[in-house]
């Protein structure tokens, strides 16, 4: 799916955000469900999908650092899937995230979620870790980096520079 097809990428205010909670039921459970229900509430910029039917998904992006930004959450409801929509909001924080003057973006993906990870993978992220962060950006603000995109335990960090 594309711009063209009806669909479009929006940015949508905090406090408007209530009617997208269902994409994130569709997609997440467990802590991964709360922790994006709270980002949703919570983060600066989140971008919608949405066909003349109303929103089909989201993506949260935040800026982590002066030049390095994180993508939160990608997430697409269930009848709207393999359409293209992720791969469209993806590209389309990227744009943003270029545009902003951030050469770095990052993103954490299960170990086991094979299909987020093809989504990252296709628009040329690649498995860093922690000491190429540190590398890049120096310990103190690697670990603060950290600390701000909730990279846990069981999650593969990705990064691709722009």
């Amino acid at each position: 799916m594309s711009r063209g097809e009806g669909i479009e990428v929006v940015e949508v205010p905090g406090g408007s955000r209530e009617d997208l909670e269902f994409i994130l039921d569709e997609s997440f459970e467990g802590l991964y469900l709360r922790h994006a229900k709270r980002t949703l509430k919570e983060i600066g910029v989140v971008r919608v999908a949405r066909s003349p039917e109303g929103p089909v998904g989201l993506i949260m992006v935040k800026a982590v650092e002066e030049k390095a930004g994180y993508v939160y959450y990608v997430a697409v409801a269930t009848a709207h899937r393999r359409k293209g929509l992720a791969s469209l909001l993806l590209k389309d924080a990227l744009e943003r995230f270029k545009a902003a003057g951030v050469e770095d973006v990052y993103a954490s993906v299960e170990e086991d979620n094979v299909p987020s990870a093809r989504l990252f993978l296709s628009h040329g992220f690649a498995r860093t870790s922690f000491a190429e962060v540190a590398k890049r950006f120096g310990m103190l603000r690697a670990v603060n980096m950290y600390r701000v995109m909730m990279v846990v335990p069981g999650e593969v960090l990705l990064h691709k520079s722009i």
